[in-house]
């Protein structure tokens, strides 16, 4: 008798909650991420360009009305997936200070944070106790604890003092106690993101994050159409972490 092969179970993502645009530094719009949204089978995608203190891809402050307007219109039109605008906004100071404004909180669906390159500092003295630590950390190896320490307090801070729904590669290009982190998150109830075009989280800071209650998203950070629900090498770091699908909020199989 034959036996009768067990169809495989493929992971896709179901609402990609982190895409740029023209906006910042994307390469398409947002009507021509919204129909490749549609295309891939998508159910919902969510615009999150970069903050106002990032110099060059961060958003203007007069666009974020017609972000808004440009994606109110596509809602009307489009029954098939539900679109939000967010803003992936910067982590600016030692105080968990993002460069959030009324134009986000206003026209903004939900908030995201996460560290970035390239950011204008909060203020003149987080240049020299949270960004040039920061920096010099990556070339004078005994800084990092202090930096660790330093950067995780940071986090736990932002999550305290905003509403804020996902951190988005929690971890990269400055370094964490992802313990520390996870557990103020879960407690918060902040999404931590699993990003294919970054390092982190890994499938070893994700054991340590799922002592917690916390939940997780994997999200394809596209800047371009094509890159759009991209999970890259995502399922195999999901599979050695061994996270049960229910606790990753934006996917299915």
């Amino acid at each position: 008798m034959r036996r009768k092969t067990q169809k495989r179970k493929i992971m896709k993502i179901k609402h990609d909650m982190h895409t740029h645009t023209t906006y910042s530094h994307g390469k398409n719009t947002i009507a021509e991420m919204v129909e490749q949204a549609r295309q891939i089978g998508l159910t919902a995608i969510t615009i999150s360009d970069h903050g106002r203190s990032h110099p060059v891809f961060g958003v203007k402050k007069e666009n974020f009305a017609k972000m808004r307007a440009e994606i109110d219109v596509l809602n009307k039109k489009y029954d098939d997936i539900d679109i939000y605008l967010s803003v992936e906004s910067n982590i600016i100071g030692a105080n968990g200070n993002i460069d959030i404004g009324e134009e986000e909180k206003k026209y903004c669906d939900w908030i995201s944070a996460g560290y970035h390159y390239g950011y204008i500092p909060a203020s003149i003295k987080d240049i020299f106790v949270f960004s040039l630590p920061n920096y010099a950390a990556r070339v004078l190896p005994f800084l990092k604890k202090y930096v660790v320490r330093m950067n995780t307090r940071t986090y736990i801070k932002m999550m305290k003092r905003y509403n804020i729904k996902l951190i988005t590669h929690p971890g990269d290009k400055i370094p964490i106690d992802v313990d520390a982190v996870a557990k103020v998150a879960a407690e918060n109830d902040v999404i931590l993101e699993i990003n294919p075009r970054h390092d982190h989280l890994n499938a070893e800071e994700i054991k340590i994050a799922m002592k917690y209650p916390v939940n997780f998203a994997i999200n394809s950070d596209a800047h371009t159409r094509q890159a759009l629900g991209d999970m890259r090498d995502t399922p195999q770091i999901i599979k050695d972490a061994g996270i049960p699908i229910s606790r990753i909020v934006n996917i299915e199989e």
